[in-house]
C-alpha cells in the first residue's frame, strides 16, 4: 500500500537529498498514523517548495512482529537553484522533527532517520 502526496511543481535542477525513514505501529493504530503521517508530510510539502513525500506499508511476511506494521515515510527534496543558499538538510531534518511528533502516539518502538544522496544516475 503507497500513498503518494500531490506532486509539488518540478524540483529545480541541482543535487538531491533523499530521506528514508520506518518505523512500525500497531495494526490497529495504522489508520490514525496513516492519516497523522499525510497530514503532516502535506504540511512539509508547503512549506518546503521542492519537496516530495511519500509514506509506504511494508508488505511483511506472516512471522513478522505479529500486529504490527512497518511504514516508511521518503522524502526527496531538491535545493533551490540559487547558488547563496545554505544546504537545507539540517534545517529540513529540524521541521521534519518537529512535524514527525504527530505521529509520535503510534510508536511501536523507535522511528529510524536515515539520510542518502544519489552517487549515480
Amino acid at each position: 500500500m503507497s500513498h503518494e502526496s500531490p506532486p509539488a511543481a518540478a524540483p529545480p535542477a541541482g543535487p538531491t537529498t533523499e530521506w528514508f525513514i520506518y518505523y512500525q505501529v500497531a495494526s490497529a493504530d495504522l489508520p490514525r498514523a496513516r492519516e497523522a503521517v499525510v497530514g503532516f508530510q502535506q504540511r512539509l510539502q508547503q512549506d518546503w517548495p521542492g519537496l516530495s513525500a511519500r509514506v509506504l506499508q511494508r508488505l511483511e511476511a506472516p512471522e513478522a512482529s505479529p500486529g504490527r506494521v512497518t511504514l516508511m515515510e521518503t522524502y526527496r527534496f531538491a535545493p533551490l537553484r540559487c547558488a547563496t543558499s545554505a544546504d537545507p538538510g539540517a534545517a529540513f531534518e529540524s521541521a521534519l522533527a518537529r512535524a514527525a511528533q504527530a505521529v509520535q502516539p503510534w510508536l511501536q518502538g523507535l522511528r529510524h532517520v536515515e539520510r542518502f544522496a544519489p552517487c549515480a544516475s
